[in-house]
């Protein structure tokens, strides 16, 4: 299964924590974090911008990603020629959902309850991910556990007539 949507989630989140500048996201210091390992697989990913390319103007970052060594000049297939290996080995074993679902816990002081009742819908880019599953299963499954059921009495026909 693929995680592209969740990868540029968190590329997206760490943009807007380093004030959407690419080269701080790939120079952030904050090992501590638990999206630091992810927080180049939006790049590889495609980006959030549509291009792969995240660079401002006027934020001083060349075309040249330090973490990888390759030219990011005009490559829209892959932004990165060479990275994806690179970046592979550094990234967890885990599903980046579950990442995401461990750096929300932490945001709320630990309490499970203050995620489900999170109100950063609009500010945050994981808001979706926070339950530690991607958007349509928890759809999917709260639809099933909340929606209509059909009304099964004993002695009645359970199936349809038709």
């Amino acid at each position: 299964m693929s995680h592209v949507k969740t990868i540029r989630a968190i590329r997206r989140f760490c943009l807007d924590c380093q004030g959407g500048v690419a080269r701080e996201v790939r120079l952030c210091p904050d090992r501590g974090c638990g999206l630091y390992a992810w927080r180049l697989a939006g790049i590889v990913a495609g980006g959030s911008n549509g291009g792969g390319r995240h660079d401002h103007a006027g934020d001083g970052d060349a075309d040249t990603d330090p973490v990888a060594g390759a030219s990011t000049g005009s490559s829209v297939g892959n932004p990165l020629p060479g990275a994806l290996p690179l970046i592979a080995q550094t990234l967890p074993d885990e599903r980046p959902v579950r990442a995401i679902r461990r750096y929300c816990i932490a945001c709320c002081g630990g309490e499970r309850a203050e995620v489900r009742t999170c109100d950063a819908r609009d500010r945050c880019a994981l808001w979706s991910y926070r339950f530690g599953v991607l958007p349509e299963t928890y759809r999917k499954v709260k639809a099933r556990l909340t929606g209509p059921r059909t009304l099964v009495l004993p002695g009645l026909p359970t199936g349809t007539s038709g």
